[in-house]
C-alpha cells in the first residue's frame, strides 16, 4: 500500500514538472527543418492590413500559401511576430538593399494622390511600372517613404547701413540720369516699400549717404548691385519669411517655402530663369499692396498677369504648354463673373493653381480643387461612381470644362456633345434611363418653381402682401439647388427626395398666390358694385332733398 502511494506521488510530481517546463522547452526549441512562421520584417503600426499586400504578393511580399486561404489579418499576427530590429513605427524604413524602392522627393502633404501624376507620368514624374498596376495611393505610400527634406532656412538679409532718414543719394543720382534709371526711382517712390521706409539699400546694399559712386557702391558698404534672377526669391524672403518683421503688417511668412516646391520654384532651382519670380508678379520696383486695384496681383488683374507669360507662344513652347487658357477663361462663367461683373468671389488662376505654390492640379485632385468653392457638390460627387480613380471615370472638368467652364443647366442631360451625359452613355443603355429620370425630376421641379415665381410676381403686382409665400418659395429654391448638387451622386432617390419637396412647396405657393389673386378680383368687383350702389344712394338722397326743399313754403 505504501509503495502504491509513492508511485502515485511520483507520477503527480512528474506531471507538474512537465506542465511547468514543457512550454519553455517548446518555445526555445530549434525550429523544425521546414522552418517556423516567418517573422514580420517591418513594424505593424500602420500596416495592420496584412492581406492588402500578401494576398497577391504586392511589392515583392510573400504570397499567402494555399493552405492559409481564408485566414484573417488577426490570424496572421497571431502566429507571425515582428522581427527583432525591425524599424520602429514612425521611423524611416531601412533602405532597400537592392535599391529598388525610391524615396518620395517632395513633401506628401497636399500631394497624397500619387497616381494623379505617376499614372501617366505627368510633369516628368516616373510612371507606374507595369508590375505595379492596380495599386492604390495608400499602397504607394506603404513602401515609398518621403525623403527627409531639409528645413526651410530663412535667407540672410542684405548687409547694409541703416536707411538714411532724409538722404538717399541712390534716388538723387538715378533721377539725374533720366531714362530707365529715373523710371525705376519713380516706381519705387509709388511702392508700398517706400511708404513703409524700405529704401534701395535694403535690397541692393551700399551707402545711400555718399555722393561719390565709388564710395556709395563700395564692398565695404555692402553693395551687391542688381541681384540675379535665381537670387530674387531668397532676397525677398530675407524679410518676408521673418515672422518678427512681418507680424506688424499681418502678412504671411510661408511664401518662400511654398515657392520652393512650386513648379516655378523647382524650375528656377534647376537653372531656368524664364519662370516667374516675386519681381515679375509683384510689380517690380513698384510693389503695391494686394488690395490695391492697380496692383498686378489684385484679384481682377491676376488672369492678365498670368497671361503675360502663359499666352506667350514662344515662351511656352519649350514646356509644351498650351497658350489659349486666358482666351478660354474670359469666355467662361468664372471669367465673365470676375472680369465683367467684377465679382471678387469668382475664381482666378491663383484660386485653382495656387499663388506662391503654383502647380497644376492632378486629374484626381480636380474635384478637391473645385470643391474648395463648390463644397456641397463635392460632397455629393464623392459618393458617386464617378469619384473613382479608375481610368476613364469623369471628373469635374470632363463635363464642365477646365478653363472654359460653361453654365451648368439641365440641357447637359440631353447633350450629345463632348460634355453631355450622352457623350459617354448610349441612348439605349441602363444609365441613359437613369439620366432621363434625373432630368425629368429636376426639370419638373424647376418648372414648378418658375411657375410659382411668376404667380408671386402677379400677386405682388396687384398690391397683395406676398412675404409669407416668398419665404416658402425660398425653401423650395433651396431644395431645388440641393437637388441639382445631389444629381452628382447619380442616386435617383437622393435627388427625388429634394425635387419632391421643391415641387410640392412650389405648387402650394402657386395655388395660394392664384387663390389670393382670385379673391382679390372678387373683392375688387364687390367694391365696384358697392361704390355703384353708394353712388345711386347718394344721388337718390340728393334728389329727395331737392324735392323736399321745393315743397317748403316761401320765406316771409
Amino acid at each position: 500500500m505504501k509503495s502504491r502511494l509513492v508511485r502515485i506521488f511520483l507520477l503527480i510530481a512528474l506531471a507538474l514538472v512537465l506542465g511547468l517546463f514543457l512550454p519553455y522547452l517548446v518555445a526555445h526549441a530549434s525550429p523544425p527543418a521546414q522552418g517556423g512562421p516567418p517573422p514580420i520584417p517591418h513594424a505593424k503600426e500602420g500596416r495592420t492590413d496584412c492581406l492588402a499586400c500578401h494576398e497577391k504578393g504586392l511589392s515583392g511580399a510573400r504570397k499567402v500559401p494555399p493552405d492559409h486561404a481564408g485566414r484573417t489579418n488577426e490570424m496572421c499576427v497571431a502566429c507571425h511576430q515582428v522581427k527583432p530590429g525591425a524599424p520602429a513605427a514612425g521611423g524611416t524604413p531601412a533602405p532597400s538593399t537592392s535599391g529598388t524602392i525610391p524615396t518620395i522627393p517632395h513633401i506628401v502633404e497636399g500631394r497624397e494622390q500619387c497616381l494623379a501624376c505617376h499614372q501617366a507620368g505627368i510633369g516628368g514624374a516616373p510612371k507606374v511600372p507595369t508590375n505595379h498596376a492596380g495599386r492604390t495611393n495608400e499602397q504607394c505610400r506603404t513602401c515609398h517613404q518621403a525623403k527627409v527634406l531639409p528645413p526651410v532656412v530663412v535667407p540672410t538679409r542684405v548687409a547694409s547701413l541703416p536707411n538714411p532718414t532724409n538722404q538717399n543719394t541712390c534716388a538723387e543720382c538715378h533721377t539725374t540720369q533720366g531714362g530707365a534709371s529715373a523710371e525705376i526711382v519713380a516706381q519705387h517712390v509709388s511702392s508700398v516699400h517706400a511708404a513703409r521706409g524700405v529704401q534701395c539699400v535694403a535690397c541692393h546694399g551700399g551707402d545711400a549717404t555718399k555722393k561719390v559712386k565709388e564710395e556709395a557702391k563700395s564692398k565695404t558698404a555692402g553693395y551687391v548691385g542688381k541681384p540675379k534672377t535665381a537670387e530674387i526669391p531668397a532676397l525677398c524672403a530675407s524679410c518676408h519669411a521673418r515672422v518678427e518683421l512681418m507680424r506688424q503688417y499681418d502678412l504671411a511668412t510661408d511664401q518662400y517655402s511654398q515657392y520652393q516646391v512650386s513648379v516655378h520654384g523647382i524650375q528656377l532651382a534647376q537653372g531656368d530663369n524664364n519662370v516667374a519670380t516675386c519681381f515679375v508678379c509683384h510689380d517690380g520696383h513698384a510693389t503695391k499692396e494686394v488690395n490695391d486695384p492697380s496692383s498686378n496681383v489684385y484679384p481682377q488683374n491676376v488672369p492678365a498677369l498670368c497671361a503675360r507669360c502663359h499666352s506667350n507662344t514662344q515662351l511656352m513652347q519649350p514646356y509644351s504648354i498650351p497658350t489659349n487658357q486666358f482666351d478660354l477663361y474670359r469666355q467662361s462663367v468664372h471669367g465673365i463673373a470676375l472680369l465683367q461683373r467684377q465679382d471678387p468671389r469668382a475664381p482666378s488662376c491663383a484660386t485653382c493653381h495656387g499663388t506662391h505654390g503654383a502647380a497644376p492640379p492632378g486629374f484626381s485632385e480636380v474635384a478637391n480643387v473645385c470643391g474648395s468653392c463648390h463644397s456641397a457638390t463635392q460632397d455629393y460627387f464623392l459618393k458617386s461612381q464617378h469619384a473613382s480613380n479608375a481610368p476613364g471615370t469623369p471628373k469635374c472638368v470632363t463635363c464642365h470644362g477646365r478653363y472654359d467652364v460653361g453654365p451648368a443647366s439641365e440641357a447637359m442631360f440631353a447633350d450629345s456633345g463632348t460634355r453631355g451625359c450622352r457623350s459617354c452613355h448610349a441612348p439605349n443603355s441602363p444609365q441613359a434611363a437613369t439620366i432621363q429620370q434625373l432630368a425629368d425630376a429636376i426639370t419638373t421641379s424647376a418648372k414648378a418653381y418658375d411657375d410659382a415665381t411668376l404667380a408671386i410676381q402677379r400677386a405682388a403686382g396687384t398690391g397683395l402682401i406676398v412675404a409669407p409665400e416668398q419665404a416658402k418659395l425660398a425653401d423650395a429654391k433651396t431644395n431645388l439647388i440641393t437637388a441639382r448638387a445631389a444629381q452628382h451622386t447619380l442616386g435617383l432617390d437622393t435627388v427625388k427626395e429634394k425635387t419632391t419637396k421643391a415641387t410640392d412647396i412650389s405648387k402650394q405657393v402657386q395655388a395660394n398666390a392664384e387663390k389670393a389673386i382670385g379673391e382679390s378680383v372678387i373683392r375688387r368687383q364687390a367694391m365696384v358694385i358697392g361704390l355703384f350702389v353708394a353712388a345711386i344712394a347718394i344721388g337718390s338722397l340728393y334728389l329727395i332733398r331737392r324735392e323736399l326743399y321745393r315743397q317748403l313754403p316761401p320765406k316771409a
